[in-house]
């Protein structure tokens, strides 16, 4: 029942993560937030999305998968102190989106050359950005206020004009 627990609501210098080190953990939350920024909708910083990750990387993933995510992390962190001299964090928000699109890039060109990938051939960067765009979107702020939402049980409508502007719905 861990999904039952109340959201962690506490300040992100004080969150203690679970799977990364602290030092990683702020690092994979700006990552996060640069991938999916606070606009006219939340960010990802703003539904705990960073918690998400850290969550699933600690209890879901099997012990190889954990290694290949921990030496994925290390080496986009590598890849940032390489090209910026410094973490990513403390990075310029231009660093930060050319870091991570340069990340995107060379993986989707990666994944799309080969499409059959091993799982440990996987590109690291397209499960974290996977991982991020899945705690984001089923979240239960996204879910309700920014999403077109329809609680379950709800009325079955399989035709309905569709009106410019209207959100996407939740699934």
């Amino acid at each position: 029942m861990q999904g039952c627990q109340p959201e962690n609501k506490v300040n992100l210098a004080d969150w203690t993560p679970n799977f990364f080190t602290k030092e990683d953990g702020l690092d994979m939350a700006e990552m996060a937030e640069c991938i999916l920024p606070r606009t006219d909708t939340p960010g990802a910083l703003d539904v705990y999305t960073h918690e998400f990750v850290d969550q699933i990387a600690q209890v879901c993933m099997l012990p190889e998968d954990q290694q290949r995510f921990r030496e994925g992390f290390a080496k986009l962190q590598a890849d940032c102190q390489q090209a910026n001299g410094k973490p990513f964090r403390e990075c310029s928000a231009e660093q930060q989106l050319a870091l991570l699109n340069a990340q995107d890039k060379a993986a989707v060109d990666l994944a799309q050359a080969n499409p059959n990938l091993k799982p440990e051939e996987f590109p690291f960067f397209l499960t974290f950005k996977q991982l991020v765009l899945l705690g984001y979107f089923t979240s239960e702020k996204i879910g309700t206020e920014v999403l077109a939402y329809l609680p379950v049980p709800g009325r079955y409508e399989p035709c309905m004009p569709y009106t410019e502007g209207t959100p996407i719905w939740a699934l």
